[in-house]
């Protein structure tokens, strides 16, 4: 395959569990446009201070990342960080022969407008009940009340904050998952604008080839049954204001009062709880072999662990 550069990729950016996948499925339809599925390890490993790993180290650990084993992607052994993006980013658009490519990326969004001066940033985001919601219902380990699981709509927020006000405004996008799943030729048809490209009746073809079923508008506000009142009180106390900017009604109940005694109790009750929900995903040994493994150099081992730890996890996440 020869190397090119992508020089306007598209990013999928928004928080895990709004709604992510099932845009992804629908722009991958797309005829014109191949869009890769979780992209994390693009940015995973880049420092604080932006600069990126060192490439030897980087290619083990992608040969030991669970999401890229995945795309069954080659990696290249000679060439530098942003190259070795940028063929991934190849490989997905010639495997698929379409025009356009892109990715999702959840966390780390921020480094990819260095990488990419002129990509493009469709920025999804969902209700944060809703999302804590579901984050909670994973049972892998992500988290172990509500509380905490807002955490991760937040910090999404946040780094979108952070993000949006240094690219140019023909260069990003806002699309609301309850939008997405109520009229989705229009939104899909405001989403292929931005693009560059024609809606085509493709982008939900995805039903007929995977697990996940035509936008349902029914997956929205699930919050408001799937919620105890306490735990929609606490939620509206941490994230409650930032719901209203959003556009989202508050519910009504009274927020509570979270004292910091509080707050760390909130954080430590999860720790607990997110251990036993790994305990009983993975059992004991399993973490306790990856470590040892990991820390003592035992490569063969270590990826053998590494298997079975990835086939378990991808039984629970969808």
């Amino acid at each position: 395959m020869e190397f090119e550069i992508v020089k306007e990729p598209i990013f999928l950016i928004g928080s895990e569990r709004s709604g992510t996948t099932l845009l992804r499925l629908m722009l991958d339809g797309h005829p014109d446009i191949a869009f890769n599925f979780e992209s994390e390890y693009m940015v995973a490993r880049i420092g604080q201070d932006g600069r990126p790993p060192e490439m030897a180290a980087y290619r083990d650990w992608l040969s030991r990342d669970r999401v890229f084993m995945g795309t069954g992607f080659e990696i290249p052994p000679d060439l530098g960080y942003l190259d070795t993006m940028n063929h991934f980013l190849c490989q997905k658009r010639h495997r698929d022969g379409k025009r356009l490519v892109g990715a999702t990326v959840h966390r780390g969004f921020r480094h990819l407008t260095s990488m990419w001066p002129e990509a493009r940033f469709i920025y999804l985001f969902r209700d944060g009940r809703d999302v804590a919601n579901s984050v909670l219902s994973m049972n892998a380990g992500w988290t172990g009340n509500v509380y905490m699981a807002a955490n991760w709509w937040v910090e999404t927020e946040h780094e979108w904050d952070t993000v949006r006000p240094t690219l140019d405004p023909d260069r990003w996008i806002e699309v609301r998952y309850e939008d997405l799943v109520h009229s989705v030729t229009e939104t899909l048809g405001r989403i292929c604008d931005f693009v560059g490209v024609r809606y085509d009746d493709a982008m939900l073809s995805y039903a007929r080839s995977t697990t996940y079923g035509l936008p349902d508008p029914s997956l929205t506000q699930q919050w408001k049954r799937k919620l105890k009142t306490r735990d929609l009180r606490l939620l509206e106390a941490k994230i409650g204001s930032r719901l209203v900017r959003r556009g989202y009604e508050l519910s009504g109940h009274p927020p509570l009062a979270v004292t910091a005694l509080h707050e760390a109790f909130l954080a430590a009750q999860s720790r607990v709880l997110r251990y036993h929900q790994r305990l009983r995903a993975y059992g004991l040994w399993l973490p306790l072999a990856e470590t040892l493994t990991r820390r003592l150099g035992l490569e063969s081992a270590h990826r053998a662990v590494m298997r079975r730890i990835n086939r378990i996890s991808e039984t629970l996440v969808k």
